[in-house]
């Protein structure tokens, strides 16, 4: 038997236990990560400076998670760069407790130092703790000062919020595509990282017009130029669209729904001339109403939400 929170306890004393309450919080929130501030920059020594803010944590899975604040303060130490090669160290968060083998019920904040090496990466951090920042420590470093930043920050995600764009690749080119006909090209790419399992939309925009047509009217030249979406070089099941364009400047789009599991991935546009003419792109950098109807070519990915 459990008990809600927002219930008081019984006359016994009976009510909502930490238990409970982690798994009620973990209910709220897709993915550990940050809430709100804890910032990291360089000091002048061979710390590195956490600002203050809130962390969803996590022990694991069956054990729930919880809202860990800092206040804002200091890593411990780590070692000087090394004298040939860079390396990347990582900061995170941890909410101790003390029931499941830790020391103390304490808030930590902390850094794993990786190993230096020609292209780095950062180091596994310690289990039961959440990623905020991973540091790039220059050779030869005395100083956390000269470190700079190669992640953006690991945000917590509230249940059934969306991340809204997780980027985009426009081609801002007018040129002649190809006349061959079916020679795929692989282009755009655009790299995302979901902390969870998303719906994630694809998204394609062109303005084209066939490369053999003599005048915006001429309809007896046409191209027939076709896309479809990529991630991680997998076609996705019948996401193909094939756009037809005579002499005039059309505009065409195209989207696509599917489930992404959790983790960094790459989509991309498989492209080629099905039949006719080369494809010619348009694209106008002008912002009036008049002449921005030009577009180029536009992919852009966007989170549609958890799967459920």
């Amino acid at each position: 038997m459990t008990t809600a929170l927002g219930v008081q306890p019984d006359s016994n004393g009976n009510g909502v236990t930490p238990e409970v309450h982690r798994q009620i919080i973990a209910a709220q929130w897709q993915n550990t990560g940050v809430i709100d501030g804890l910032g990291v920059t360089g000091r002048s020594d061979l710390r590195y400076n956490v600002a203050a803010g809130v962390a969803v944590c996590s022990k694991g899975a069956a054990d729930g998670k919880t809202l860990a604040y800092w206040p804002g303060g200091q890593t411990a130490a780590v070692a000087a760069g090394d004298a040939s090669n860079p390396r990347v160290d990582a900061i995170w968060i941890t909410a101790h407790n003390p029931k499941i083998g830790d020391a103390d019920n304490q808030v930590v904040v902390g850094v794993t130092q990786g190993t230096p090496a020609a292209n780095p990466v950062a180091p596994p951090i310690p289990a039961g703790c959440t990623p905020i920042m991973a540091m790039r420590v220059p050779a030869n470093a005395t100083a956390t000062s000269s470190a700079t930043k190669i992640w953006t920050t690991y945000y917590a995600l509230p249940y059934g919020a969306s991340l809204g764009k997780l980027g985009e690749n426009w081609d801002r080119r007018d040129m002649t595509g190809d006349k061959t006909v079916k020679k795929y090209y692989f282009e755009q790419p655009i790299t995302f990282t979901l902390p969870t399992d998303r719906m994630v939309e694809l998204q394609f925009k062109v303005n084209l017009s066939s490369a053999t047509a003599t005048s915006w009217d001429d309809t007896t030249h046409r191209t027939e130029w076709a896309v479809g979406f990529q991630i991680d070089d997998n076609d996705l099941d019948h996401s193909c669209a094939n756009f037809v364009s005579f002499g005039a400047w059309e505009t065409h789009e195209t989207s696509y729904i599917t489930a992404v599991s959790a983790g960094t991935h790459t989509a991309r546009l498989r492209t080629w001339l099905q039949n006719g003419g080369a494809p010619v792109f348009h694209y106008n950098p002008s912002t009036d109403n008049k002449d921005a109807l030009w577009c180029g070519r536009r992919f852009i990915v966007w989170d549609r939400g958890p799967v459920v």
